[in-house]
């Protein structure tokens, strides 16, 4: 269970302004959570096994392709420049 000092460390650490309704709101969603992710935390989990004892969720093997020509790629950019998709931010370039 979270304390309410605690959060109050919390919410100073990330800038955030709580008034006395929002900091019990708050805790007790934190608290909500953090049982969530401790019952998460303490499921068993039994992967199947193959034949020797190697786990079955083994990742698949790497297998180079050729990849889509640059243009196929961009020809829906709304901008692009030398073979890239120009990104605008707010204001301007990024």
């Amino acid at each position: 269970m979270i304390t309410v000092d605690e959060l109050k460390k919390i919410a100073a650490l990330a800038k955030l302004s709580l008034d006395g309704e929002d900091v019990e709101a708050l805790r007790r969603d934190i608290d909500n959570v953090l049982e969530f992710a401790d019952t998460i935390a303490q499921a068993a989990v039994d992967l199947p096994e193959e034949a020797g004892g190697e786990a079955s969720w083994r990742f698949r093997e790497d297998v180079c392709r050729p990849s889509y020509p640059a243009e196929e790629i961009l020809k829906n950019a709304g901008e692009r420049q030398d073979g890239f998709f120009v990104a605008r931010q707010r204001g301007g370039l990024i």
